[in-house]
């Protein structure tokens, strides 16, 4: 998994804070199945919190549908709260917690800032995993492995969820066995993709290998695609597959379209991995 470490330049000038991050980045790297990007991420793991430019990097992820793990750094524990809030401290207070619900999942470092949020209702998806850098109730090599198995963990829930939108989605239409509503759910797997501007190889051929094996009707999937409002973007799909994988005529259920919009399309397959 391509993961992206986000620390705000103010966060980052403390040392404390820092020192944490570089920790983490240095023992994530051990693990063969994560790699540290900024490029393509499929997660992406957000550091500190009271910061505008973390709240704006968690805003930007959650419309693209990224996934994202925030650490608020110990700063959401209790004593961060002023009991007697100024207005301007009741605004930075409702960022914050607009920031926290948008997180896919809450690392907090110890049991009394888990019960803060607990209070609160920010987010239901919180863990409790120490920072190595100042107690030794968990070494580097733990907190790295606890971090990496919520990585996963949060990237499978939300791969769920987005299939299940695509089926809730796709309920219009009665068959729920049928071969065109197959093919109708790879392309908006593919859609959900290039909104977030990372189309997988792998999923560019999964739709290849299905329109090359499945025998299905094309005059009723290109009627589900128009009921879909998704004809344009299968046929700039169709285009795609045409140059990459050779998808001859014959497998293809519409005309093909290449357009500026397909080109967009091609921008945004990510050619860094073929998975």
């Amino acid at each position: 998994m391509r993961v992206e470490l986000y620390m705000a330049r103010k966060t980052a000038g403390s040392p404390d804070y820092q020192a944490h991050l570089s920790m983490l980045q240095q023992y994530l790297q051990r693990y063969d199945e994560i790699e540290l990007s900024h490029e393509f991420p499929d997660i992406v793991h957000v550091f500190g919190a009271w910061d505008a430019t973390a709240h704006k990097k968690l805003e930007q992820c959650h419309r693209l549908l990224i996934p994202t793990v925030l650490s608020p750094l110990g700063q959401l524990a209790p004593w961060h709260f002023p009991k007697h809030p100024t207005p301007t401290q009741t605004l930075q207070t409702s960022a914050q917690k607009q920031a926290t619900q948008r997180a896919s999942a809450l690392i907090v470092w110890g049991g009394i800032e888990k019960q803060e949020m607990e209070k609160r209702k920010w987010n239901e998806q919180i863990h409790v995993i120490p920072n190595a850098v100042t107690t030794s109730m968990i070494s580097p090599e733990a907190m790295a492995h606890e971090t990496m198995k919520l990585y996963q963990e949060t990237l499978d829930a939300h791969d769920r969820l987005t299939h299940q939108r695509i089926q809730e989605k796709l309920n219009i239409f009665p068959n729920d066995d049928s071969p065109e509503k197959k093919v109708c759910h790879a392309l908006l797997y593919l859609r959900y993709q290039y909104h977030r501007r990372n189309i997988k190889k792998q999923t560019l051929k999964e739709l290849n290998d299905t329109l090359n094996n499945l025998e299905y009707d094309e005059d009723v999937l290109n009627d589900m695609l128009e009921q879909l409002n998704e004809e344009q973007f299968a046929a700039r799909i169709m285009q795609v597959l045409s140059e990459d994988y050779q998808l001859t005529e014959g497998f293809m259920p519409l005309d093909l379209l290449n357009d500026k919009q397909t080109q967009r399309i091609r921008e945004a397959i990510n050619t860094t991995s073929n998975i």
